[in-house]
């Protein structure tokens, strides 16, 4: 063989193996550091989505299913499933759950991220966010991308913790 096609031969084969290098280097930082949930998949509330705000000149009564629900919102966080099962915290304004101690709900697992979730208080009941997790925030097993209303009756997973709401 000619000097020029041995030559031609170790540049290919040095280019492939950057590219299985690079390869498996993707691989690896997708099993540590997973993928993220594009934040744009959900439409941003508009003017339309927007609830009206109820006139300052005078007062609004609740009516009786708003006083109803207030009854029925929820006041505890329980952990009941994870290495910190039966531990339960009453829920406030908000609570912030992650591995920070900064956070108010710490969790003791390997898939919770530093700073993962926030559930905090709206004026029609609590929310739950996910704080731009790595392994995600399920609730009711499906993932969530947004803001979504959390009630009693919903299940909170994150990492390999289960969190229920009670009354």
């Amino acid at each position: 063989m000619s000097e020029l096609l041995v030559l031609g031969l170790k540049f290919a084969f040095l280019a492939l193996l950057w590219v299985f290098i690079w390869f498996v280097g993707a691989v690896i930082r997708s099993d540590l550091f997973g993928r993220r949930v594009p934040a744009t998949d959900t439409p941003a509330p508009g003017p339309a989505m927007a609830a009206p705000e109820p006139s300052p000149a005078r007062p609004q009564k609740p009516s009786w299913g708003a006083r109803r629900a207030a009854k029925r919102m929820p006041t505890a966080l329980r952990i009941s499933q994870g290495k910190q099962a039966g531990l339960t915290m009453t829920l406030g304004d908000q609570l912030k759950i992650g591995r920070s101690a900064d956070c108010q709900l710490i969790l003791d697992d390997d898939y919770v991220s530093t700073r993962h979730a926030r559930i905090y208080r709206t004026t029609t009941g609590y929310m739950v966010e996910d704080l731009g997790s790595t392994n995600g925030t399920y609730l009711n097993q499906e993932r969530l991308s947004a803001p979504a209303p959390f009630t009693p009756s919903d299940t909170l997973r994150i990492g390999r913790t289960l969190l229920i709401v009670e009354v």
